[in-house]
């Protein structure tokens, strides 16, 4: 068993995301199947697993920030999404953790006219 831990930050720790993958279970193969599902823009020299969780990753982040969920929240949220697998471990990923975008007035720039 080749389990991996991938820690992703966003913008200097603002929010993160931490997961690990069984690569016997969780393959290249399920990774580049996911990447075609969804079309999205990525790094076809790179490894498919770090790709593919860097779109997990970023999904992750988004539902933590946008309903407030914990780690279970999400991983509960996972189980309905489309194109994802679930994220509890029974297909090889775990979310082990995750941290939403806080956001703060105080970086709110305006202007008045």
């Amino acid at each position: 068993m080749a389990i991996k831990t991938f820690n992703f930050n966003y913008d200097c720790h603002e929010a993160e995301a931490v997961f690990t993958v069984d690569t016997d279970v969780f393959t290249n193969d399920h990774a580049k199947a996911t990447l075609e599902f969804f079309t999205w823009d990525y790094d076809k020299d790179n490894d498919p697993i770090t790709e593919v969780l860097k779109k997990y990753a970023m999904e992750a982040i988004r539902v933590a920030t946008r309903y407030s969920f914990n780690v279970r929240g999400v991983i509960s949220d996972f189980k309905d999404k489309e194109g994802f697998a679930s994220v509890d471990g029974s297909l090889g990923l775990t979310l082990v953790s995750v941290d939403g975008y806080e956001f703060d007035d105080d970086k709110l720039d305006y202007t008045v006219s």
